[in-house]
């Protein structure tokens, strides 16, 4: 199966040459401000390279293994609830990422219920645009993508604890949890309180998801971000991701908000990047 890029020239620069050009940069500049070390997960948002890319590239200076699961939000709700992409070749402009059959394989022995489904992977871009950044730091990258639309903490669990039984067959995998956070303005049909701007009120929403996931504390961050409405679209990935390692610890690498870049006071999404050690 080949999954050919949907989101290029939107999301990202869908000339190759381009496309290098503004990931190198990022790179650069996040390498600026971090030491590169070697992690088990990181979380990253997926919006437009503009908004989101120097996050991303936080995120992905580390080092990156040949193993790679990437969890992704299936945002239009097509497909199943809880799907692997089993087989295949992801194309983006700067490469082609392969899919893991080994991984993959083991992986559905220790969760038969996840189901194999392209459908709710062919329009969804919280797993696309990782890649340009993942075959930028290793050309030979395989990956195993899993969208998710089930984001009970029981679904994150039983994959959480599925993908950690997998990992100890192919151990050094990194999980890739996708995900933006708050979002907030009259797009989002989320509006900041009288007298705080949306920026502003992202990074107190957002803070607030923030000290659940240093704590590693899944179930307490799914009833945060539930009792204070915070608008995080990739909950049940981090969900997953924190599950499946359980022990690690967590560190933030940066934040910031899409209002750093568009100057609007009246809507911003939460970028954030934490790595898991």
């Amino acid at each position: 199966m080949i999954r050919n890029p949907a989101f290029a020239g939107s999301f990202y620069p869908g000339e190759e040459k381009e496309l290098l050009k503004m990931i190198d940069n990022f790179l650069a500049k996040a390498g600026k401000n971090i030491k590169a070390k070697k992690c088990r997960g990181v979380i990253v948002p997926h919006a437009g390279y503009v908004y989101s890319g120097l996050t991303q590239a936080y995120a992905y200076s580390a080092p990156i293994p040949e193993r790679v699961i990437i969890l992704g939000v299936n945002h239009a709700g097509a497909g199943s609830a809880l799907s692997l992409f089993g087989g295949g070749t992801w194309i983006v402009p700067n490469g082609c990422a392969e899919c893991d059959a080994e991984f993959a394989k083991e992986l559905s022995k220790n969760m038969p219920s996840l189901k194999t489904d392209v459908v709710s992977h062919m329009r969804e871009h919280s797993i696309e645009v990782q890649l340009p950044f993942l075959l930028r730091r290793n050309s030979d990258v395989k990956i195993t993508p899993i969208s998710m639309y089930d984001y009970s903490v029981e679904s994150a669990r039983a994959l959480g604890a599925a993908l950690a039984k997998t990992i100890e067959v192919f151990p050094g995998a990194l999980i890739v949890a996708s995900s933006d956070f708050t979002h907030c303005g009259p797009g989002y049909g989320q509006m900041p309180p009288s007298g705080m701007n949306a920026a502003g009120w992202a990074e107190k929403q957002d803070a607030l998801a923030e000290k659940k996931i240093l704590a590693m504390d899944t179930e307490g961050l799914f009833k945060t971000v539930h009792d204070n409405g915070i608008s995080m679209c990739g909950l049940g990935p981090v969900m997953a991701l924190m599950f499946a390692l359980r022990g690690a610890s967590p560190e933030k690498l940066y934040y910031n908000t899409s209002s750093s870049v568009s100057g609007d006071d009246l809507a911003a999404v939460g970028y954030a990047a934490y790595a898991f050690r």
